[in-house]
Parts: structure tokens; C-alpha cells; sequence
């Protein structure tokens, strides 16, 4: 889906139900994992198994790849978090250390 009129908001594939709200913490890959505090919102361009044990601190998942059956939406239905999938480039669009509200079942995130 395109990014909306608001340059802020970007939507995408509704991955798991529910909305959170926290800082964006950009992560390119493993070597980021360390910044990764609880509560942040997860943006990167996807997620596999190494990936797993960031779905238990973090408060939603936000990735420019994926769908429905997609790891990062699989593990975040089994954590219980909000995820929006394929959000064209979020990881530039959503600056590390922004505030957002995830909203996993209508596919948006804002600012």
C-alpha cells in the first residue's frame, strides 16, 4: 500500500492485531540487536528465526517485506504484538528514535 497524504503515516499488510506505541529502533541486522530496548518499535526490512528472541522485548514489528504468513507476523501473533508488513521504505521513513502507534489490524503506523 502507499504511504498516506501524511507524510508521518505509512501503511502497509496487516500482520498481527492490536496497537502499541513506542520509539522506532531501526535495525539493519544482528550487529543491532544490542540496541534494541524493551518497549521499541522493531522497523527493519525483515526478520528470521535468528530474529526471534527481539519479538519478547520489543512492544511491535514494523518490516518493509513480509505478508500474513511471513515470520516477523507468525512470531508476532505468537508474542501477542502489533505488526505491519511490506511498508515500502519504512526503514527510512520512520526515523530511529521516533515516537509511533503501530496499528497491526489496519495496517498503519503514525507519528
Amino acid at each position: 500500500m502507499p504511504e498516506s497524504s501524511a507524510a508521518a503515516d505509512v501503511a502497509g499488510t496487516p500482520g498481527s492485531p492490536g496497537r502499541a506505541t513506542g520509539p522506532v529502533r531501526v535495525v539493519h541486522g544482528p550487529d543491532d540487536f544490542a540496541r534494541v530496548q524493551p518497549g521499541d518499535v522493531l522497523v527493519c526490512r525483515f526478520t528470521e528465526p535468528a530474529w526471534t528472541a527481539l519479538f519478547g522485548v520489543v512492544a511491535a514489528v514494523v518490516t518493509e517485506t513480509g505478508g500474513v504468513l511471513s515470520h516477523a507476523a507468525i512470531v508476532a501473533r505468537e508474542h501477542g504484538i502489533p505488526a505491519v508488513l511490506a511498508v515500502p521504505g519504512a526503514m527510512t521513513a520512520l526515523p530511529d528514535g521516533a515516537t509511533v502507534t503501530v496499528d497491526g489490524s489496519a495496517g498503519r503506523v503514525t507519528r
